[in-house]
């Protein structure tokens, strides 16, 4: 039996140990490069974190929002409106007690309602007089700037590429410390602003701009630079919240600011504050967008404020933020937990936030720990793979896993904080599955080479049940209760010379086919061939209940089988007119311990048995020849199948033994041995031997003829008695001097 594929389990062991590696060590420079795609994967978790647990919106918070929507653009016409139509808004908001009133509307153009545009346009018919007339008259524009004069309002600037590349208005002072913010700020490379009386008129100037980096709005720049300007710029929220605490500066604290660690690196901006409110953003001066979602409690009618039907102290000392939800306007985006969110929407949200002090924070040292997670984790599944058995790793691996995804979920959940719940546990999930397919793929080749390996030797059960259990293969060799079995076919020189070398080899499949069929289903192993002979054993590599009884009904049942083939072969040698020879064999059984494993050499080696015991029944197998009987067992396995039809033959010295052993003759199963004829020999035989033993010979061999007729009657065909018979007459003549009842055997 070929089996060299077990010297090559160490190296298949490592094979999960170094692919897991090799994962691990792949996961972990793409953690480190941390590219795009890795980052979008990152955030969707986040944003499923953010659709599971949304912010809990507070209509407390003193943030509305002034919504010129599809009712308000009804009752007042399309936009963009006659600016002394927004000049009665700002009133009317300014008169309901707005702390600040920010507008999310960029007035880049001149009113073109306004009486100073009429009067242009009829100038162009020849009317000079009315082109006058209404040049004189108050244009809608002024109107605006009054009113925003009269109130704290932000006037709203937008970033564009072709826009001018003059700065905006700025109505603040800007404090740092640490390294120069504008370093880290989004960079702009020009802006569209409203008119500049209306700007003038106004508190502060604020972009509108959410600065998208993906078709999802998920953090919000609150400063901005201008390219080849000095200085920073707010955001509308920014501005606003600057505004309604009626402070003037903003200050903006950066790494390497006092109690800031940056080890020497420029690691970017850490917070902003203005008035009583400090905002830690990201290093570019970013606000995480933590979404609440739509809530239609956040929005006031532009028309309900016309109409002076808000209610009173609704809007009484809040941040009031006007913008478009009407679909037309475009301005539409995309959050988080939904799509098609006006932006002012977002701005109201970054305000809230800001007010009530909410925030997401995705730590500088977040991606330190996240690394460090997946390397040591990493390694710990890596070690463990090979170590631990499929179940116990499988618990492993959920644990961990879970872990990865919980934690972060506990961070968002309850600390607001963000951690990656996707790629740890991912890589993670990646190892486990790498290095237990590859165990997997392993066992069932150990498997594939097991059922190869003892298909021929076990039975197909036996060896489904040694792929499925390994383990239950020790290999190396160890000690182990056996029941052997030696069987040899005489005469076979005389019955080959028949045959030509393929019709021998047809004979000797034909006989040992049936041979081991009954071998394996009897749950036996066959250790080998040995031209006619067969060597097998049971009781290993698995256990084998009762398999003294197993080895004898097989033997029974070859013999048997043997009568029925020779029938066979009478027939076919009788239709080919050739002479028939009568086919017999010797089966020798042993029960005892033995060595069994794998022997050989590093090249080749066989599953088999060693050890005395074995020895033995090949022993009795050739005393088949020597008493003329079928089957020979040991007294170990007679003394095991009690049951059956065995009859003690002999003590005798086998050749290598220094201790005689008693040997039985197999006559049949449990059935025969309650036969009255069976029972009958048994009581002669036993008489026969005490006589024998005794050194009665004369009275030993007066018992052999009723012996022999005991034999007939109970179907026993054998020489047994012919060979004890010659024995007795060469004692009597030759009488040892001192007899001891023990044969010794001359031959193996």
């Amino acid at each position: 039996m070929r089996m060299s594929w077990l010297f090559g389990r160490k190296n298949a062991q490592r094979a999960p140990f170094v692919v897991a590696l090799l994962v691990l060590v792949g996961a972990l420079f793409v953690r480190a490069a941390d590219p795009g795609p890795l980052q979008n994967l990152r955030s969707v978790a986040f944003d499923a974190f953010q659709q599971i647990q949304p912010r809990e919106y507070s209509p407390e918070t003193p943030v509305r929002i002034v919504d010129i929507d599809e009712a308000a653009l009804a009752a007042h016409g399309q936009w963009p409106w006659p600016r002394n139509v927004i000049a009665q808004l700002v009133e009317k908001l300014t008169k309901q007690g707005a702390a600040a009133i920010a507008f999310d509307v960029i007035f880049a153009e001149a009113d073109r309602s306004s009486a100073g545009g009429m009067a242009a346009t009829l100038g162009g018919f020849g009317n000079p007089e009315a082109a006058r007339r209404l040049a004189s008259t108050q244009d809608n524009d002024a109107t605006f700037a009054a009113a925003i004069g009269k109130s704290r309002v932000i006037a709203g600037f937008g970033f564009d590429p072709k826009g001018s590349k003059d700065p905006p208005r700025r109505f603040f002072g800007v404090a740092f410390a640490g390294d120069d913010p504008a370093r880290f700020l989004p960079m702009q490379l020009g802006t569209v602003r409203s008119l500049e009386q209306l700007v003038a008129a106004a508190k502060g100037n604020g972009a509108v701009n959410t600065a998208r980096e993906s078709a999802i709005v998920r953090r919000v720049p609150l400063m901005f630079r201008l390219k080849d300007q000095t200085g920073v710029f707010p955001s509308i929220a920014m501005e606003a919240l600057r505004v309604a605490q009626g402070a003037s500066t903003y200050l903006i604290k950066s790494s390497g600011a006092s109690g800031e660690e940056s080890f020497g690196q420029s690691t970017g901006i850490v917070s902003i504050k203005t008035g009583d409110v400090l905002v830690p953003t990201d290093d570019r001066g970013r606000i995480a967008l933590w979404d609440t979602g739509h809530h239609e409690r956040r929005f006031i009618s532009a028309k309900t404020v016309l109409a002076d039907q808000v209610p009173a102290g609704e809007l009484e000392g809040r941040i009031v933020l006007i913008g478009t939800s009407a679909t037309g306007l475009k301005d539409i985006r995309n959050t988080p937990i939904q799509e098609a969110v006006p932006g002012v929407e977002i701005h109201a949200q970054l305000l809230e936030q800001m007010i009530e002090q909410k925030f997401l924070a995705r730590p500088d040292w977040g991606h330190g720990a996240e690394f460090l997670y997946l390397a040591a984790v990493g390694l710990l599944f890596v070690w463990l793979l090979p170590r631990l058995s499929a179940a116990k790793m499988a618990v492993v691996a959920v644990v961990f896993i879970s872990a990865g995804i919980l934690i972060p979920w506990f961070a968002y959940s309850e600390l607001q904080t963000l951690f990656d719940p996707v790629y740890p546990p991912a890589t993670l999930a990646v190892i486990y599955v790498s290095g237990s397919a590859l165990s997997f793929m392993r066992a069932e080749r150990d498997r594939r080479e097991i059922r190869g390996a003892f298909s021929h030797y076990l039975s197909p059960a036996v060896v489904e049940q040694l792929a499925q259990n390994p383990e239950l293969l020790q290999l190396g060799g160890e000690m182990r209760e056996i029941t052997v079995m030696f069987t040899d076919v005489r005469g076979f020189t005389t019955i080959s010379e028949q045959f030509d070398p393929p019709g021998l080899t047809r004979f000797m499949n034909r006989f040992l086919t049936p041979m081991t069929d009954l071998i394996l289903s009897n749950q036996g192993t066959i250790d080998k061939y040995m031209g006619d002979a067969i060597m097998a054993f049971w009781n290993a590599p698995l256990s084998v209940e009762g398999h003294a009884a197993h080895a004898c009904s097989t033997a029974l049942a070859m013999q048997a089988r043997l009568v029925v083939l020779n029938e066979e072969w009478k027939a076919e040698a009788d239709a080919e007119g050739r002479r028939h020879i009568q086919v017999n064999i010797g089966v020798g059984l042993n029960t005892g311990p033995a060595s069994v494993g794998n022997f050989g050499s590093s090249q080749r080696f066989t599953y088999s048995c060693l050890g005395d015991e074995v020895n033995l029944a090949s022993r009795l197998e050739g005393l088949c020849k020597t008493y003329a009987v079928g089957i020979i067992v040991g007294s170990n396995t007679a003394a095991q199948v009690a049951d059956f039809a065995t009859l003690e033959l002999d003590l005798v010295m086998v050749k290598g033994k220094t201790e005689p052993e008693d040997i039985y003759a197999l006559l049949g199963d449990a059935a025969r041995a309650q036969t009255p004829d069976f029972q009958t020999l048994k009581e002669q035989q036993t008489a026969f031997l005490s006589r024998y033993r005794a050194g009665a010979f004369a009275q030993a061999l007066a018992l052999v003829d009723a012996c022999e007729a005991a034999a007939g009657k109970a179907g026993w065909r054998q020489g047994y008695y012919a060979m004890m018979r010659a024995r007795i007459e060469g004692l009597i003549g030759d009488s040892p001097p001192e007899w001891t009842g023990v044969y010794v055997a001359k031959e193996k």
